[in-house]
């Protein structure tokens, strides 16, 4: 498995991504594990200033984020480095962000600063 690809969905995850219903919001919880100091550096002052605005015009927003303090519980690999909220109002709004041209442009830079990433669409109780 090559670096990019364990920092991308998979078919599978892309087939439950589809599934899911179209006027249904989620947040996307992502999990962070960057490559060392230098990595942090390069997510934080150079993905996320160019992902921002491409994932605001699409229609997401900033629930949370910060860093990963001390695994209480579980055991490694879980000791993820920072956690990044955001809220979608609909799959059409995050498909519209990773779409974007701008977006693909980011991706170099993501896989660059990345160890390993988890999302996790998450949905609110009924």
């Amino acid at each position: 498995m090559t670096s990019i690809d364990a920092l991308s969905p998979t078919p599978d995850q892309m087939a439950l991504l589809a599934a899911y219903p179209d006027d249904r919001p989620f947040v996307m919880v992502n999990l962070l594990k960057y490559k060392g100091a230098s990595g942090a550096e390069r997510y934080l002052r150079e993905y996320e200033p160019a992902v921002r605005p491409i994932m605001e015009a699409a229609g997401g927003r900033d629930v949370w984020k910060g860093k990963a303090e001390h695994l209480i519980i579980g055991a490694a690999p879980h000791d993820w480095d920072a956690v990044w909220l955001v809220s979608w109002p609909s799959k059409a709004a995050f498909f519209a962000m990773v779409t974007d041209p701008g977006f693909a442009a980011t991706q170099e830079i993501r896989v660059a600063s990345l160890d390993a990433i988890t999302l996790l669409l998450s949905s609110e109780y009924p």
